[in-house]
């Protein structure tokens, strides 16, 4: 899909998913997508349907999100830009009436591991497990509600990468 067209895309897309899920019987007739009458047994458990967030870093994005949303789903940044991004998301969400406390973000790390700490002031492009320990409470400090650390990237093997997740959980609850 061109990147142009891509958010009225997702908007007829989430149109159709809120059918989806509030009607057992439902049909949808759009500009992109056609749905004859349907009946669907299926549903979220959630109600009225399930949390969608949305990974989405331009203005339209986090409008979309902040309009219409559960949450975002960041990556890793600097945590005063991450921040700022989520004051941009929690104004459009009480612009459209909605209780901004009712989002969510949950935030994804993927890390790269050194043995050596390096000069990261704000986040750690690449650096110590203490390192990523550190930002990841000062993100839950910060407001993150939510955060996903990825060692399934990392060069290591599996027994290797649940002792990396173990010695993180710990040294996060340590603080």
């Amino acid at each position: 899909m061109p990147w142009k067209g891509r958010g009225a895309q997702l908007d007829e897309t989430l149109d159709v998913l809120k059918k989806y899920w509030a009607d057992d019987v439902f049909a949808h007739e759009g500009p992109l997508f056609t749905v004859p009458e349907t009946v669907v047994g299926l549903k979220p458990s959630q109600r009225p349907g399930a949390p969608v967030l949305l990974a989405a870093f331009a203005p339209g994005g986090l409008r979309r999100i902040g309009r219409r949303l559960d949450g975002w789903l960041p990556v890793a940044m600097p945590l005063p830009h991450l921040l700022g991004m989520w004051v941009v998301i929690c104004k459009e969400a009480v612009e459209a009436e909605r209780d901004p406390a009712g989002l969510h973000m949950a935030l994804r790390v993927n890390p790269e591991l050194t043995d050596i700490r390096t000069d990261a002031e704000l986040m750690p492009r690449a650096g110590t497990l203490g390192q990523y320990i550190d930002y990841a409470r000062t993100a839950a400090e910060a407001g993150v509600h939510e955060l996903f650390m990825d060692f399934g990237q990392t060069p290591a093997t599996l027994a290797e990468r649940v002792d990396l997740a173990g010695r993180f959980i710990e040294g996060v609850r340590r603080g």
